[in-house]
């Protein structure tokens, strides 16, 4: 059985799958969004499951800031209405919020990960690059990038604790 550094060194490992060492990978990704949700709320399901969405929705968040602010909230709470998703078998999206400034946070829950195991909080820092990595690889994100959206995603454990977030600003993901 291989475990997660391996998956995380050679790309195998979902984007959400964050789990310590002696895990089995996870199953590709399970999320099937709802046909009810709207096309925004899709657009930013898919910058957590991986799966780009040709920016479907994506002219909701042309207009000033307050408007966009609302779009996104209302969109996340869809998602957060719709969910929990699962994501693969350690990994579900419990739903997100919006701060002022376009700032969309993903709750994120590892299932059975305990945040004060030793070494636990060690190798979510030493994974945070390669899941930067991976969410930009999605072409959704750097467009969101550009009409300055940030997305966090906050990863908790066991009983809630904290184990880390992963912070996309806009100018992280640069188009190329």
């Amino acid at each position: 059985m291989r475990d997660f550094p391996f998956a995380v060194r050679t790309g195998l490992a979902p984007l959400g799958f964050l789990v310590v060492t002696g895990l089995a990978p996870a199953a590709p990704a399970q999320t099937n969004a709802p046909a009810s949700l709207s096309k925004l709320a899709r657009l930013l399901l898919g910058t957590v499951d991986g799966r780009s969405t040709g920016m479907s929705g994506v002219t909701r968040l042309t207009g000033g800031l307050a408007s966009s602010d609302t779009e996104l909230n209302t969109a996340c709470q869809e998602l957060t209405r719709a969910g929990p998703f699962t994501l693969d078998a350690a990994t579900r999206l419990e739903g997100c919020s919006v701060s002022p400034g376009k700032r969309v946070q993903f709750h994120l829950n590892l299932v059975g990960v305990d945040a004060t195991r030793e070494g636990t909080m060690a190798f979510m820092a030493s994974a945070r690059p390669v899941l930067e990595r991976g969410i930009c690889r999605n072409p959704d994100v750097p467009v969101l990038g550009q009409l300055g959206v940030t997305l966090n995603y906050r990863y908790s454990g066991i009983a809630n604790r904290p184990l880390g977030d992963v912070t996309i600003t806009p100018d992280r993901c640069g188009l190329k």
